[in-house]
């Protein structure tokens, strides 16, 4: 990275970015053009933005450069940032965004500067720092390049689950033996396993890889802490919430010890949840306030994946005291959050639970989109966990909806869906090319199979019934 300002009074700062071979990962490409925008004058620049980048690319879109933007729209006149160099697709599309949103922008494609060799020592020590920078594309670049060195067995059993390449995952754990892999390292490979079966939904294996990686230990507190949460969350999903909380608050004294404010963030959210429905409001806003300092602290915490159990609790928590109306929008902001990297169950349960407030609203129309989509996350998962009460509770209103379409003709249908438009009888059969007479015994079928006695009620009932 190089960077420079070309200072003119009156004249807008210029902040001059010269691509590294790094620079393709677009985490780190903003990251590189934050401290650019300081060395160019920009003091304190981007300190919110910088440290959401630990959430990942994901947040890049929605969260990083939105803030950027309206940062150096309070500079007047607003800086320019210069792009020097040809930018890989994935940091392109991020540039793209940036200017969308009102940023200025000049790109000078030219050739960037050729990597320096890769060390496999200093990868084998820089990876899970990076990892918790939130630069992915880096570390899985440099296990392009070095993934068959001995010291960066778990670096490369990390990418190849992140691919989804499960067949070279599997090799990897096997050939630990021969491998000569140090338990401890071993250890954290089986929890990296573990994790992926929780991303893949699969509560069952989770227990099992589990149970293998508890033959060792990893011995280093992250490792313990990131152990306790997986433990925790196998239990609350499988809806064994005494176990599940005795394991988030292992989790949570952990990252306390070690000053792991993801970790913090993940399982005090969780236990948050666990004390709404538990019946317990003072212990479960006690959570809530102090994710609340967890976010003043460090904005990452709740821009990451890891905020949305506490998100979640939220709206469990107005859901419970009957504020149902004002429970959507946390369970929005959950479903955004879980988009960045939740497992199944946890971009799922947002959305089953914003459905029911929408039905209870009487939105089916908005409440039916949320279940499909539900049921599409959840068809992974062998096991539907604690959400198999809700998950069962949205597939006959599904079922019925389909029965009731079954019972219209496609003539019916059409004319039902122009009852709400206010049009006359008259101005229907003039917009389906059918006669006023046509349309009226069409109207009476309809009453007749809707079970309505008027219009607005045969409205109503096909809302209801997911027919609108």
């Amino acid at each position: 990275m190089d960077a420079a300002l070309v200072p003119e009074r009156g004249a807008a700062a210029l902040v001059r970015l010269s691509l590294g071979p790094e620079d393709h990962d677009p985490v780190r490409l903003w990251r590189d053009a934050i401290a650019a925008a300081r060395t160019a004058g920009l003091l304190g620049f981007g300190r919110d933005a910088e440290a959401i980048l630990a959430a990942g690319p994901d947040a890049l879109q929605d969260a990083v450069l939105p803030l950027l933007v309206a940062e150096l729209e309070l500079r007047e006149p607003a800086p320019l940032l210069v792009i020097e160099g040809t930018p890989s697709r994935a940091a392109a599309a991020s540039l793209e965004r940036f200017a969308a949103l009102g940023g200025r922008l000049e790109l000078r494609p030219g050739p960037m500067a050729v990597a320096p060799p890769l060390d496999p020592g200093i990868v084998a020590m820089s990876w899970e720092s990076a990892l918790r920078r939130g630069e992915r594309m880096t570390v899985l670049a440099w296990m392009d390049a070095l993934g068959d060195e001995p010291e960066l067995w778990l670096a490369s059993l990390w990418a190849a689950l992140e691919r989804g390449d499960d067949a070279t995952a599997a090799a990897r754990l096997a050939g630990a033996d021969a491998a000569a892999v140090p338990p401890a390292v071993r250890a954290r490979g089986l929890l990296l396993h573990a994790h992926d079966a929780l991303r893949h939904g699969d509560l069952e294996a989770l227990a099992r890889r589990l149970a293998r990686a508890a033959r060792h230990d990893p011995q280093d507190g992250f490792w313990h802490t990131f152990d306790a949460l997986l433990h925790g969350q196998e239990a609350f999903w499988r809806n064994r919430p005494r176990v599940a909380h005795r394991h988030f608050a292992r989790a949570a004294g952990l990252a306390a010890i070690h000053g792991d404010r993801f970790a913090m963030t993940a399982a005090t959210g969780y236990l948050a949840i666990l004390a709404a429905e538990g019946g317990d409001e003072s212990a479960a806003r006690r959570r809530l306030d102090r994710l609340e300092d967890l976010r003043d602290d460090d904005p990452a915490a709740g821009e990451h994946p890891v905020a949305v159990a506490g998100v979640l609790a939220e709206g469990r928590l107005l859901e419970l005291a009957g504020a149902v109306e004002s429970a959507a929008a946390p369970l929005r902001r959950a479903i955004a959050l879980a988009a960045r990297g939740g497992s199944p169950f946890e971009r799922a349960e947002p959305r089953l639970r914003l459905a029911a407030v929408h039905r209870a609203c009487h939105r089916p129309e908005e409440a039916e989109p949320l279940e499909r989509e539900a049921r599409e996350i959840l068809g992974v998962a062998p096991d539907h966990g604690r959400l198999a009460g809700l998950a069962a509770a949205v597939a006959p209103a599904a079922a019925t909806a389909g029965r009731d379409a079954a019972l219209l003709t496609p003539s019916e249908r059409s004319i039902l869906r122009l009852l709400p438009s206010g049009l006359s009888q008259r101005e229907i059969g003039a917009e389906l090319f059918l006669s006023v007479n046509t349309v009226k015994t069409h109207c009476r079928n309809i009453y007749m199979k809707l079970h309505a006695g008027s219009r607005e009620e045969a409205v109503a009932r096909a809302h209801e019934r997911g027919l609108l």
